[in-house]
Formats: structure tokens, sequence, C-alpha cells
């Protein structure tokens, strides 16, 4: 860091990130302070990030409003590094206001949100999108009379011209957490409702107090904030729409219907869509892909229309868009189940490819077990008088031959059926992965973060009722050889009835650690009379994308929850772990589908 820049001396530094550091330099001969920015030596002859950080400086020279941090000079070092000198934000950053955790108050949080999308605004109108909006890039100066504070938007570092963000080129980049799902798939192609779900999600923190997690986002934030009302989880999970055609169609549009709220008015454009409860989730969210070539579950798609074709080729009953769907695909509903041909859609990863399946394996009847005759003959439907029907048989040696056959088909289906469970019953009790993923319960599960979004897991909604986030010393609490504050999540029904032995309120806790012996030794017994007097039962594994996962359940605990669940997870590098623990108080088991959606990222 020189001592001067220009006529700029150069007071100390304000921040560094992976591409630029900001300097506060001093203006002595007109009494002012400024930011000056200055691209990392290390990058200087990456053509693509000098460019970039270039244009970042044409961007806000170009919009020069006062929703934006402004450009006053450019300029390069003896060394060769550009740099720019903006307006400095005195008042620090929305995430210097937050840290102390907890959502603010309604009407400020409003406020801010107003003065947010109406900066993206500025932004999108100059045909840029920002795609990159958080907590630590809107920043506060004062005002020039000295009595209030203006909003600024900042960090345009990862701006992109709309005319080449269509493109199937366009890279995942963003903030996890902030950015919008289009953003996060390569080749997404983006627009500026990409900066919708980007301000949608800086609202959603600000009201409920932390991050709105991956999409889709089905918890409103009333559920961690009983002041926000049922007109501001709307607008606001309206802004979060995992598909771009439910959002707001610009950030404009979005501060409309804020500025409409901070009136008392219903905002318009919301028609009669309302958020979801959080109990909406009736299975867990899987991860965007699983290995092996399992089927990828989607979130819920939007009403019009389904793309499957009718059966036999037979025209499906005009929707709203038609008897064509969108690009010319056919809607119609699903045929029914049958001896005919099946057909199945298949959505791809993406969202944006769909693929149609035709099974032509003939169906059992389904009132019997494994396709067995009925007892009671079934009618057989007149057959045409040019073609024998389905179920006619003809008389005489042969056909009593075909019917021989047909009788033992079911037999054979049900022989082979047997000795397949014989066979994966085996494999179960020997241990190991289980053969596919197991049936999942159907409980309502809502997706959970911590606040570094490296830990992410679906539970049941009673849990979400009380969650706590943030730290934990591996060491400290769990004498494991790890003495590093790691990131830890807690969801219960109530925290202070969780921790102790005796607790009895239902939970899970989730601490990531470097060290890889979990569960903790220690704390992971359950036999004794202190610990509940529980049966331990047999210990299995479970594959978790490239987590593995050690599971130990421990039943009948005499104090407490009935059950408690060990989980040791350590990735495939080896290279980090965490320690699961699940309590829970029925006799429906969801470890497995609470296991199925965790996701960890290393410390």
């Amino acid at each position: 860091m020189p001592s001067a820049v220009g006529r700029y001396r150069i007071d100390r530094v304000l921040g560094q990130g992976a591409f630029a550091h900001v300097w506060l330099g001093l203006d002595d001969d007109l009494n002012d302070q400024v930011a000056i920015k200055v691209l990392s030596g290390a990058l200087l002859d990456d053509l693509d990030v000098r460019n970039r950080f270039l244009e970042e400086a044409r961007i806000l020279r170009r919009a020069d409003s006062e929703r934006l941090v402004r450009v006053h000079e450019f300029g390069e070092l003896p060394d060769g590094r550009p740099y720019f000198v903006m307006s400095y934000a005195d008042r620090g950053s929305l995430s210097d206001r937050m840290r102390e955790g907890g959502p603010l108050p309604v009407s400020t949080a409003l406020a801010y949100i107003d003065d947010i999308a109406q900066g993206v605004e500025v932004i999108n109108e100059l045909g840029v999108i920002h795609r990159d909006l958080k907590p630590s890039n809107i920043l506060f100066q004062t005002t020039k009379d000295g009595k209030g504070e203006r909003l600024l938007i900042a960090d345009l570092g990862l701006a992109k011209a709309l005319a080449h963000a269509s493109g199937a080129f366009t890279l995942p980049v963003g903030t996890p957490g902030y950015m919008s799902p289009e953003q996060a798939r390569f080749g997404g192609g983006l627009d500026v409702r990409a900066d919708v779900y980007g301000v949608g999600a800086l609202s959603y923190h600000l009201l409920a107090g932390r991050a709105p997690g991956p999409a889709p986002v089905r918890v409103p934030p009333s559920a961690h904030n009983p002041e926000v009302g049922p007109d501001i989880d709307a607008v606001v999970l309206k802004a979060l729409e995992a598909d771009r055609e439910l959002r707001w169609p610009t950030a404009g549009a979005y501060a409309h219907a804020i500025a409409a709220l901070r009136r008392g008015e219903a905002p318009l454009g919301l028609g009669q869509r309302r958020p979801p409860p959080p109990v909406a989730m009736t299975t867990p969210d899987l991860p965007s892909f699983e290995p092996y070539g399992r089927p990828v579950q989607q979130p819920p798609q939007p009403p019009p229309p389904q793309h499957v074709q009718a059966a036999h080729g037979q025209p499906p009953p005009p929707g709203p868009h038609g008897p064509q769907g969108p690009q010319g695909r056919p809607s119609g509903p699903i045929p029914p189940r049958g001896d005919e041909d099946k057909t199945q859609a298949l959505r791809f990863p993406g969202g944006d490819v769909d693929a149609t399946i035709l099974d032509q394996q003939p169906s059992l009847p389904r009132d019997t077990p494994f396709g067995s005759q009925p007892s009671a003959p079934v009618p057989s439907p007149s057959p045409s008088p040019s073609s024998p029907g389905r179920h006619s048989r003809p008389s005489g040696p042969s056909g009593a031959r075909g019917g021989r056959q047909k009788l033992l088909i079911p037999a054979v289906v049900t022989a082979g059926v047997l000795v397949l469970g014989a066979v994966a019953a085996v494999l179960v009790r020997l241990g190991g992965d289980e053969p596919g993923p197991a049936p999942t319960p159907k409980v309502p599960l809502v997706a959970l973060a911590d606040p570094s979004q490296k830990i992410q897991v679906s539970v049941p909604a009673a849990w979400a009722q009380d969650t706590a986030e943030g730290t934990w010393n591996p060491k400290t609490n769990a004498a494991l050889e790890d003495d590093t504050d790691r990131p830890v999540l807690r969801a219960t029904s109530d925290k202070d009835d969780f921790r102790p032995a005796d607790a009895t309120s239902p939970g899970i806790f989730v601490g990531l650690t470097g060290a890889l012996t979990v569960p903790p030794p220690t704390q992971s017994d359950h036999e004794a009379d202190a610990n509940g007097g529980c049966v331990k039962g047999d210990t299995r594994s479970l594959k978790i994308g490239t987590l593995n996962a050690t599971i130990t359940p421990w039943t009948e605990c005499k104090t407490g929850v009935p059950s408690i669940t060990e989980v040791g997870v350590v990735n495939e590098e080896q290279t980090f772990a965490a320690w699961v623990r699940i309590k829970q108080t029925d006799e429906t088991d969801l470890t497995d589908a609470i296991l199925r959606t965790l996701k960890l990222q290393e410390p």
C-alpha cells in the first residue's frame, strides 16, 4: 500500500477480497474522505479479471446515481495496478448492522428493502445485472447535511451486461443463500429477475434474521419473526419463487409492492397467491444430483402446463395455452395406468428439458398381491366385430393352452418378487449401504441452514419452531481434537429442553469439525442410567452423495426422549466431519429421511 494515490493520502485499509483491496483516502485540499479500490497485484495479468474491474468502474460512473457508490476518478499505480476513487460510506455496511443477529424492526427492514430494490432497478435500467446482492455490498453514507443517511449499493465486480447474460456459457457465480437458482446452474441464462431474487433473499434476511437458505424457499419470514404480517410474507416469497416466471418482473415492481406495504395498502400484482405454510413440504429436498444415476427430485413446478402426451397419440384436452403447450409441446393429463402402454414424464436437472418414457410392460391387477388372479371373474369388454377383444380367448385346445400360459405368468412374477425380496433382506442384514433409498415417511419437512450456509438439512416442521445456529468448539464441547470454532445448527421444538440428558423435546444437532472421530465416544454412549439407560442398536452405514455416515440408534431410553440416534459423517476426502444427533419422540423413524437431505461444506 503506497502512502498516497494522486492527491489522496492513504490512511488505512478498509477491506480486501479475492480480487481487490479498498483503502481509505483523504483529500487534504477538500477535507474529504474517499474509498480507493485497487486491483490485487496477483491478478494484474489476468485479463478477464482486469476487464471486469474496469467494467465495474464504467458502470458506476455511467450510473452516477445517489443509490449507488459514485466513481470520481480512475487511473493506474506505478506498478500497473488499476484503481478507481469512489464515494466513502462512512456508516458501514448492512452486514455490520446485522452482526448482532436477529431480525430488524419491520418498519426499518421495509425501508431498507425499498431503497435496495430502487437501487437495483437503476442498475438493471442500465442493461446490467448485479448478480451478487448480499449484506456486505449494501453500504450507508451520511447525507450532506449531516442529519441523515442514504443507502448505497456497491461492489459490481460480478455485474454482467444483459446482452451477454442469456447465453449458454453463463457461469454459476454469486453468493450461496442469496443468488437465484438459475445462477447456480451452468448455462442457466439470466435476466433482471435474478436480481429480484437477490433482493428477495436480502429482504428475507432483514425480516427473519437469517438467510432464506436454498431454493425453493417454503418457510415464510413470519415463521422466524411473528411481527411480519401475511402480506409481507406473500410479497417476499413472490420475489423468491424458484420459477422466475412467477417472481416480480423487475426490482422496480418489487419496490412498488414494498412501498404499498409501508403505506398500509394491499400491494398490487399478488393475485390470489399466498405464501405456503411451513408444513407444505411433504418430502425432503434431495441434493441437486445424486450418484449412481438415481432420478433427480425437482422442486414443485408451476401449475400450467404438464408436458405429457396422452396415450396412443390421442389429442389432450385444451389447457390454458390451447391444445399445444409452450414451445409447441403437447399438454394434457397423465394417462391412466392400464394394460395399454404407459407414458411418464421425466424432468432433468435444470428444468429445461422434458423426456417421455414409454413403459410397455403389462400392468398387474391392483387389488391382488403380486398380480394373482382375483377370486371373482372380471367381466371382459365386448370385442369389436373386426378383431378379438383383449380379454377374449378362442375355444379349442390352443385356447386352453393359451389360458394356462396366462395363468402361469402371475405365479412366475410372484416367485421372482419373493426371491428378490429375500435377497434384498439378506443384503440388508449383512450391513452396509441399503440397496436404494428407503421410503420417505409422509411427515412434513422444512429446509434449514446455518448463517454460513455450510450446513443444510430438512427437518420436521415442528422442529423448526426453535433454532439456534452459530459456532461451537468441538474440543470444549465434545472432547474432540479440534480447538477451532466451527459452524453448528440446532433445530428443535424447544432448545432449552433439548440439550440435557433428561430433555424431552425432539430435535437435531449438527456440528462441523476438523476431527474425524465422530460421533465423540465420550458423548455418544447412552447405556448408563445418567444418559437415559438406552438400548444400543446395530451400527450401520449410509451413503449421502460424497458423505459417508455411520449411524448408531439408541432406543427404549428410560429418561428423556425414547430414541437418540448418534451419527458420524465424514466426507470422502476425509478432510472434515460432522457430529449429528437426532432425538425423536414418536414411533416414526425419520433418521434416513433427514440424513438424505444433509448437505455439508468444509468449515
